[in-house]
């Protein structure tokens, strides 16, 4: 501050910070387009993931009606500016978001046409009957890459999943076929975890450290304890806990798997608890479906 001083710069301490707020247009998915889903989160959740910390209100949209006037019956009157976003470009990044903001606070745009979208000046977007484009922010083609058939949604998943396996990548996870393996944004992987070809993780599913998951294993909705090993098996709203081992061709659902325990192959467990150190034979049923073949010694 001294320095600016002596340099006799003034500084505006009340100059006011422009506010932004995001309206998105839910486009209905077309027919054959993967239910309107990547990674199991729709189109218009991943664009408001973008918008992380922004106020956003989501609008249903028909493509029909003129997109400024749906902004117009729709503004958020604790902010300055609008980003309005199509739920079609599930691409785009928080990063991109921000740059948007930056340039447009500088610009002091009323109006400004993105690749696909708007951001408006809200006041002015109310005092105009016939607004008019006066910047244009042409940046980062990519985000706004629009997936509206099934073509479009294939390539859109993967990136995304090509960003996530990244992700898990570049925080000590050992993806061996990264390409095969899919995981959804709200799986959570510890450090040294090893993920082998063919596995799906979906869901709140959280897998902690030194679990090994061998080839095709489904698991969703789950926790895995500490160097577990799971072995082309399906796992569906369980726990299973420290240094267990569960063989191929299981299916475990609603369970609860207490520590050190060995399930071998063709296992049904079904809303049922295996207590700490259990050894389970092969094709055994535990639980709901056949209560008196436990098969545990």
């Amino acid at each position: 501050m001294q320095v600016l001083e002596k340099l006799n710069v003034k500084i505006n301490l009340t100059e006011k910070v422009n506010k932004f707020g995001v309206i998105i247009l839910k486009v209905n998915p077309m027919k054959n387009s993967f239910n309107g889903k990547i990674l199991g989160r729709s189109l218009s959740d991943w664009v408001a993931f973008a918008c992380d910390k922004l106020p956003i209100k989501f609008v249903e949209f028909d493509g029909k009606e003129n997109i400024l006037n749906i902004a117009r019956n729709n503004l958020n009157d604790n902010v300055d500016y609008s980003i309005i976003l199509l739920s079609t470009t599930p691409l785009i990044e928080n990063g991109v978001i921000k740059e948007i903001i930056d340039y447009c606070s500088y610009k002091q745009v009323n109006l400004c046409k993105l690749p696909v979208g708007y951001v408006v000046n809200n006041q002015y977007l109310m005092d105009t009957d016939n607004p008019s484009v006066d910047s244009l922010f042409s940046q980062h083609l990519d985000n706004f890459y629009v997936v509206e058939n099934k073509k479009q949604y294939a390539y859109a998943l993967s990136v995304l999943q090509n960003k996530i396996n990244s992700f898990h990548i570049e925080n000590g996870v050992d993806i061996i076929d990264p390409q095969s393996v899919y995981i959804e944004p709200e799986v959570d992987i510890d450090k040294g975890v090893e993920i082998y070809s063919r596995n799906t993780l979906k869901g709140q599913t959280k897998i902690t450290s030194g679990v090994i998951l061998k080839e095709n294993n489904v698991i969703e909705n789950s926790k895995l304890g500490k160097n577990s090993c799971i072995s082309g098996s399906v796992i569906n709203g369980s726990i299973v806990g420290a240094n267990v081992y569960i063989s191929s061709f299981c299916e475990i659902n609603n369970g609860l798997i207490d520590d050190d325990c060995t399930i071998s192959s063709g296992c049904k467990i079904n809303n049922y608890r295996l207590e700490k150190n259990s050894k389970v034979k092969a094709n055994t049923v535990l639980g709901d479906e056949d209560d008196s073949n436990r098969g545990t010694r």
